[in-house]
């Protein structure tokens, strides 16, 4: 009789053993997985905050310019002249008067 080398479980084959073990890579994916979320999290609250004290700004208003700016980023991954897209980003937020901590 075989056993997991990962869990120590008996197993009568190969279909069995190979069964386990995808069975532990799909759990550590799944932990890794969460793990980074925790993470981006972490540096997401980080950066946040540390843009709520450097620019003095209420975390609303730091969130709402995030939310633009990331509504920014996801445009720029479908898009091909991204130089363009910021610039014209760039503008329509001079001409809407962006009331945000990172306002000018």
């Amino acid at each position: 009789m075989m056993h997991c080398p990962i869990c120590g479980r008996p197993v009568s084959n190969e279909t069995e053993l190979l069964a386990c073990l995808v069975n532990h890579q799909r759990e550590e994916v799944q932990r890794q997985a969460r793990e980074n979320r925790r993470i981006y999290l972490m540096m997401m609250a980080s950066q946040l905050t540390l843009a709520c004290t450097t620019t003095r700004s209420s975390p609303q208003e730091v969130v709402s310019t995030f939310g633009e700016v990331y509504k920014l980023l996801e445009s720029l991954m479908e898009g091909s002249d991204v130089a363009a897209q910021i610039e014209e980003w760039l503008r329509r937020q001079q001409n809407e008067g962006p009331e945000g901590p990172l306002a000018t």
